[in-house]
């Protein structure tokens, strides 16, 4: 029973005064360390504090046999409990065991924040939780940033679609620099760099997203910080875990391409619209072979794809120790050929009391990953692109077994019109790819209780970075795109870094005063090493010949590189209450870096928050509003990843390209070929965030936030002055970007009986605007992401949203010439090149003619309004999760139209909507007229006949449980379905293409079925 107190022994002493002492646990039988207990007088007034010990033991000195007094018990996250104490004599002492609750109301929750912990109801800054982890952890998921997605207000995860050597895009309120946005990961309270965490050991997730919560992280958290808790062993008897799941993951929504006879009517078609004479190749009667459809390219370059995940932890501890031990293995089949993803990860954490002052501990985590992934977002040599080019009348096979081209060689004559495409299956197939990734990370840590309430804590970490890539690229003989050289490409390189966190905590409380002080000195280290060859020639092609030693030749002379990279950074934070009713904090860093030159290499970043919790004033008095707090916080953190490790010094380039001598052997040189800048400072990120929490009835919990987030001399690789002969400019701080949003998520929580009943909504509003570029030497940013060098539809200016779309309208298709001849200005024709079935484009500046200067930006790929819903139910044995995800604002480019749609270009095959292209008896058609030249351009123009709608509503996961009844062994069996329904008006393969929103077809999202079983020993 909570709260109960059992008196257990009364001894003698021989003192005037006597003596309490006892032992915390929670209903659990668990040891409750860090425990504030008082002794009060009848006056309220504390007498004397002390906190438990690791094993949940006090002792109060001191007590006078003739004042009645009362003890009262308070931990972070347990429900406060306060009793009388007997009467005692002089010299006597009492014994007695407390069992504290844990708090039910999620403002309880405990909350890990930079380099300590807080309840929720004391926060002061923008601090989300992944809700429900236990249950995401089961997902069939390799990466924490796809657990986050739809859980989490305020963060947008961009999936770049299915390619499992991918990771997501994680963005914290908005995007708000060019170079390096990535949040940065702490796990167990220190910066994490050790490759992919097993999402099985994950315990506890918490977001810190405004500069006020992350500021303490400095440097490297200016996009926000993911503080990851990983699971601990607890006192008691060994506990042993275990989690299987078995997947199959699918494709769906995926292209078709023209069958054999469609795609030589379609050119025939294209030929004749452009007046030319039709190919033989694409005539019935030469060429009967190429009528007849073998091959459905697109089933033959997708499976279907296994999935294993096995994962096994044992834990518990004694007295002064405790352990977790947990192994995964995760192998994931891609849905395309020879493409997947494989992780063996290991950990061990333990925690040791050597004295009743002094606990050591470690953590040691180690991994190992193997990615096969393929290119899929290259409109010239990606897998899904170019099962739609391929010619349908080709198999995949000869009958000699090799795999064919697109046409046999007796038709060799033929081969011009199907144009220079790979076979897909031998592009997926063919290469040999050997790329494993080892990561040993792992921390130790001393922690001294120097006296109650004052705490040292010495941590030092290394990561460990292996990586190793051994490819070969055989020969390609077969017709279409032939190369007969082959390949060998071997990188290395290695990368090791030290954390070394020194760290004073000060905790006491004076009455109703409550004072939390953080002081940190941190210093960090890295250092790289790569080197990259590349030879051609092998006269064999067997494994056992794949080395870079039988090579014919280089063609290029190997390359290296080598880095170091230094960070020292002295913290303080100062957390104070009064009553539980008034909070503030403040915390001031000075960081030093090794990147920028030693006038600018330090700065100082401060941030300060408030909060006032109007449920704890004596006035209020309300019986549905338990929790009532405003909070506000502004702070600035300098973002050092978008830094260049040497962007200050002056940059040399290497390379072979100079001939020298009277046979013009390319001889290395060096060259500086980019303008360097000692004035270059530090990035600055700063917010300002004010918000709401709010619990009601003890069941529905709200938190909204409004918040400002402003980029401060964004770092950039400027434009080339041309005055100053150098192919590029330098990185320079250039300009300024603003992100503005609200963000709010309800949940709730109720039981009903046997029914217990769970849901969770979250909102995210986000507006993005580059305020200026007054450090650039251009009016606006050009960017280089592109649709085979032709089409560049990205641009960044102020007063804009930075990565925009820069197009030019169109409205609609010309369906006579008199509209052609309509379409113009002071009687000249706008688009003298057009006619019937070309596309519209808008003269917005009106000036009588198409060019840049008629292109007007069109929002981007990020999203303005992003949402999720999710809601679990258990009755009795079983369990119901649903979680929903949707975003609204955002635009994709549309890019494999340029060849899919496109007759004018290779000769490729076309994707089979060109059937409804326009004609003058399908006047209703927004796609071009097929021809086999284009005059008006309707393909290489960056026109907003690309742009679609990136809207979608997404079923991320259903999972249906069962706990079976074996007794003492808690088992449970359930089946899962992630991504099984996607709402959206795309009309490519997937929305989720990527955070610049640019598909030439991308590897697509997978639908996944589960069977799983969880047993608890």
């Amino acid at each position: 029973m909570s709260g109960v107190a059992f008196f257990l022994a009364a001894n003698a002493w021989a003192q005037s005064t006597g003596q309490l002492r006892g032992t915390i646990m929670d209903n659990t039988g668990t040891y409750i360390p860090g425990a504030n207990v008082q002794l009060v007088d009848a006056s309220g007034k504390a007498v004397a504090q002390v906190s438990t010990d690791a094993k949940g033991m006090f002792v109060l000195e001191g007590v006078n046999a003739t004042t009645q007094y009362r003890i009262r018990v308070s931990m972070v996250g347990y429900q406060s409990y306060e009793m009388a104490t007997k009467a005692l004599n002089a010299g006597e002492s009492s014994s007695m065991l407390i069992r504290l609750e844990q708090q039910q109301s999620e403002l309880d929750e405990i909350v890990v924040v930079g380099y300590g912990q807080q309840r929720r109801g004391d926060l002061t800054t923008a601090v989300s939780s992944l809700p429900n982890v236990a249950a995401q952890v089961n997902r069939p998921l390799s990466n924490i940033a796809d657990m986050m997605q739809g859980n989490v207000a305020g963060l947008t995860v961009m999936s770049p679609g299915g390619d499992p050597s991918a990771n997501p895009k994680v963005m914290v309120r908005g995007m708000g620099t060019l170079n390096a946005e990535e949040p940065l990961y702490v796990v167990d309270g220190m910066p994490y760099y050790g490759g992919p965490i097993n999402p099985n050991d994950i315990e506890k997730v918490d977001i810190l997203k405004d500069a006020a919560a992350a500021a303490i992280y400095g440097a490297q958290a200016s996009s926000g910080v993911i503080v990851i808790t990983t699971k601990s062993g607890k006192s008691g008897a060994p506990r042993l875990n275990v989690d299987l799941y078995r997947g199959w993951q699918t494709a769906s929504n995926l292209p078709t391409a023209l069958n054999a006879e469609q795609y030589s009517q379609a050119y025939n078609q294209a030929y004749a619209t452009s007046g030319l004479n039709l190919q033989a190749g694409h005539d019935a009667q030469q060429n009967p072979w190429g009528q007849v459809t073998r091959t459905n390219w697109m089933d033959e370059i997708f499976q279907t794809g296994n999935i294993l995940n096995a994962n096994a932890q044992i834990s518990g501890g004694g007295e002064k120790s405790t352990y977790s031990s947990s192994f995964g293995y995760h192998d994931r089949e891609g849905m395309l050929l020879n493409t997947g993803y494989k992780r063996f990860a290991y950990r061990l954490k333990s925690e040791f009391q050597l004295h009743d002052r002094v606990t050591v501990g470690q953590n040691f985590y180690v991994n190992q990953t193997t990615t096969r992934g393929t290119n899929t977002t290259s409109s010239y040599s990606g897998a899904i692109i170019n099962a739609i080019y391929m010619n349908p009348a080709a198999p995949v096979y000869d009958e000699a077994g090799n795999f064919h081209g697109t046409v046999p060689s007796d038709l060799s004559g033929f081969s011009s019109i199907y144009g220079d495409t790979y076979n897909p299956v031998a592009l997926l197939l063919r290469p040999t790819v050997n790329n494993p990734t080892l990561n040993l990370n792992g921390n130790a840590f001393v922690k001294v209780d120097i006296l109650d309430g004052l705490t040292f804590k010495s941590n030092f970490g290394l990561n460990m970075r292996r990586y190793s890539l051994k490819r070969f690229d055989p020969k390609i003989p077969e017709i279409g795109r032939a190369n007969l050289n082959n390949y060998l490409t071997h990188e290395e390189s290695k990368e090791d870094r030290w954390i070394w966190d020194q760290q004073l905590n000060y905790t006491k409380s004076f009455g109703d005063h409550n004072l939390d002080v953080v002081a940190v000195y941190s210093a960090q280290k890295t250092r790289y090493e790569q080197f990259y060859v590349q030879g051609m020639g092998f006269e064999r092609e067997d494994d056992w010949y794949q080395y870079i030693g039988n090579a014919a030749s280089l063609p290029t002379l190997p390359t290296s590189a080598v880095w170091e990279d230094a960070l020292t950074s002295a913290i303080a934070r100062v957390n104070y209450n009064y009553a539980n009713r008034y909070f503030i904090g403040a915390s001031i860093r000075k960081d030093r870096t090794s990147r920028l030159s030693s006038q600018n290499r330090s700065d100082v970043f401060p941030s300060v928050s408030g909060a006032w919790k109007i449920s704890s004033e004596p006035f209020f008095n309300s019986s549905i509003i338990n929790d009532l707090k405003v909070r506000a916080s502004w702070g600035q953190i300098g973002n050092i990843q978008s830094v260049d490790r040497y962007a200050f010094n002056i940059p040399l380039s290497t390379g072979t390209l100079t001939p020298i001598g009277a046979d013009g052997q390319l001889v290395r040189h060096f060259a500086v070929n980019k303008q360097f800048n000692p004035n270059l400072l530090w990035e600055t990120s700063q917010s300002f965030d004010i918000g709401l929490d709010m619990t009601i009835m003890d069941k529905i919990t709200v938190a909204a936030d409004y918040y400002e987030k402003k980029t401060l001399g964004m770092v950039y690789t400027n434009d080339a002055n041309p005055h100053a002969g150098f192919a590029q400019g330098p990185t320079s701080n250039i300009g300024d970007i603003l992100n503005k949003g609200f963000e709010g998520s309800v949940r709730y929580n109720d039981t009903f009986g046997e029914w217990r009943v769970g849901m969770q909504t979250n909102i995210s509003v986000n507006t993005n605007k580059v305020l200026n570029l007054d450090g650039y030497f251009n009016d606006f940013i050009q960017h280089g992401d592109n649709v085979r060098g032709v089409v560049l539809p990205y641009r960044s200016t102020p007063g804009q949203r930075l990565y925009s779309y820069y197009l030019i309208p169109s409205a609609g298709i010309f369906n006579s010439q008199a509209e052609v001849d309509a379409h113009a200005v002071n009687g000249q024709l706008i688009q003298p090149q057009a006619r019937p079935g070309d596309l519209r484009f808008v003269d917005t500046n009106g000036d009588g003619r198409i060019n840049d200067d008629d292109r007007v930006y069109m929002g981007s790929a990020i999203p303005k309004f992003t949402y999720g819903f999710s809601f679990n139910v258990d009755y009795k044995r079983f369990d119901l999760n649903v979680l929903t995800y949707g975003v609204s604002g955002s635009k994709i480019f549309n890019g494999y139209k340029y060849t899919a749609y496109n007759a004018a270009s290779n000769g490729y095959n076309l994707d089979s909507r060109v059937l409804g292209a326009w004609t003058p008896q399908n006047t209703n058609s927004d796609i071009p007229i097929l021809s086999r030249q284009d005059p008006n351009n309707n393909f290489g123009t960056a026109s907003d006949w690309y742009l679609e709608s990136g809207d979608y509503f997404r079923i991320k996961n259903i999972t249906l449980g069962y706990t079976l009844p074996l007794g003492k062994f808690q088992s449970r069996v359930y089946i899962a379905a992630e991504n099984p329904f996607t709402f959206t008006s795309y009309t490519g393969i997937d929305p989720e293409v990527g955070s610049v929103g640019l598909d030439v077809a991308n590897y697509p999202l997978a639908k996944t079925y589960t069977v799983g079983l969880n047993v608890n020993f």
